[in-house]
């Protein structure tokens, strides 16, 4: 599999590491540039499994690598600002006893 993906004005590709493992890659950056490697896709029994480089925050596995790309396009667009830092959940002051 080597398709390649247009979306968000990026042009993503997994490239084949071995039988069951892909890179996933943003040819907007040079081959050359550790920025262009987004995440390590594997072949799982139930899936995909993904390792998300550079902070990327988001779920691990997939049903399917169209999900990887989709959901790689979404942090990765400008509207989407990246990774954010989690909100915080407000809680109750400790119980006094």
């Amino acid at each position: 599999m080597s398709a390649m993906y247009n979306v968000s004005d990026r042009f993503l590709v997994f490239v084949p590491v071995s039988g069951d493992t892909w890179l996933l890659c943003d040819r907007s950056h040079p081959a050359d540039d550790p920025r262009a490697v987004i995440a390590i896709a594997t072949r799982a029994v139930l899936g995909v499994d993904v390792i998300w480089r550079h902070g990327i925050r988001a779920p691990r596995r997939f049903d399917r690598f169209d999900d990887v790309v989709r959901t790689a396009a979404d942090v990765l667009s400008p509207r989407s600002g990246g990774p954010r830092r989690p909100v915080p959940i407000p809680h109750r002051p400790p119980a006094r006893g």
